[in-house]
């Protein structure tokens, strides 16, 4: 069982006791907020379009690849099945790896980090080579705890781990740059959400398993252009939208799924990666959308696998017209992240 750490970083925690404050003090006005959210977005406004199936070739040995999680991965927000996460992620994974993608869902709309267990043993039952989760969101909105949200998180990592499953767990999101949402409740989304990212990766990294952050990407770049990136509800993404998202995590399942000739897992890295103890590097990789946090197992002085590598991965094609992360410029020049060294003292690889 996983453990919560003590040791997340001052970032992760900054806030909490003025979040207090602001929710007691602010209680009414959260409350009229989440009450107008919650009647404006309806989960259950419709379900999601159904995906599963073969993606790329017809003929050969294929890749099994099962989403867990939440309405993310289910797709809520995308009109046809060929516009989801997972159909997006199926056909990349295939395009790249000239493979056929078999694609099988067990997320569930509305889904908290305490329904993975029954999650897990659903998608044990497609055999994945690759299992892809998407939760938090409902957590935050439940006031989940989030040492409690990323243990449950860990627990089912290491659980598909132990029947050598990939597992790539995509953080939750900040959505307080959302049009819907105002002070002083993006202020607590942001702070409750980017909490239990950085708990989440280290959970995950722990658990053996690789986090890819979303960050503010599905607030700042989605709150930008809400009417072409957002569905009908201005909360879970449109097609365009999910095309965005599948452009940040495919890089991460493919890295997940194959190595290159040297070792070097691809796609490749812009630079070498920051190495640091997992628990010292999620914080800062819950700032960056679109950072990887992969284990390393090295092992420590106390002899815990806890070392990790943050980095960005290469985009596998162009970004959705007029969209950019903060590693690739209008004018398609890429760079690396603007991520801080590793704390003087920590090891690094050998």
């Amino acid at each position: 069982m996983i453990r919560p750490q003590k040791n997340l970083g001052r970032g992760a925690l900054y806030g909490v006791g003025g979040l207090l404050g602001i929710a007691v003090a602010s209680a009414g006005v959260m409350a009229g907020q989440a009450n107008k959210v919650k009647r404006t977005v309806g989960v259950r406004k419709r379900s999601a379009p159904y995906d599963d199936g073969r993606y790329g070739r017809t003929k050969g040995p294929s890749l099994r690849l099962v989403m867990m999680g939440d309405s993310l991965a289910t797709g809520l927000g995308a009109d046809r099945a060929s516009q989801t996460i997972g159909a997006r992620l199926a056909r990349l994974i295939a395009e790249q790896l000239d493979r056929g993608v078999v694609l099988s869902s067990v997320a569930v709309i509305g889904a908290r980090s305490a329904d993975l267990e029954s999650q897990v043993t659903r998608a044990l039952h497609y055999r994945p080579h690759v299992a892809v989760i998407f939760i938090g969101s409902n957590d935050v909105t439940h006031l989940v705890p989030p040492s409690v949200s990323a243990q449950r998180l860990g627990e089912a990592v290491r659980e598909l781990r132990r029947h050598d499953i990939q597992v790539v767990v995509a953080t939750t999101p900040d959505f307080s740059e959302l049009t819907m949402l105002y002070p002083p409740l993006s202020w607590l989304a942001t702070h409750l959400s980017r909490s239990l990212a950085a708990k989440q990766a280290q959970a995950v990294v722990e658990a053996d398993g690789r986090a890819v952050s979303l960050g503010d990407l599905l607030g700042n770049e989605f709150g930008t252009r809400p009417y072409e990136l957002l569905s009908d509800d201005m909360f879970h993404p449109s097609a365009k939208g999910y095309e965005a998202v599948a452009q940040v995590v495919a890089p991460s399942v493919l890295a997940a799924l194959k190595r290159g000739s040297t070792g070097e897992v691809m796609p490749e890295l812009f630079e070498p990666p920051t190495v640091a103890r997992a628990a010292d590097l999620a914080e800062r990789m819950a700032q960056h959308p679109g950072t990887e946090l992969a284990p390393l197992h090295l092992q420590t002085a106390d002899g815990s696998p806890t070392m990790a590598q943050l980095g960005r991965r290469k985009a596998l094609t162009s970004r959705p017209n007029g969209f950019y992360l903060d590693n690739q410029d209008p004018g398609g020049t890429e760079q690396g992240p603007d991520l801080a060294a590793p704390d003087p003292g920590l090891a690094e690889p050998a």
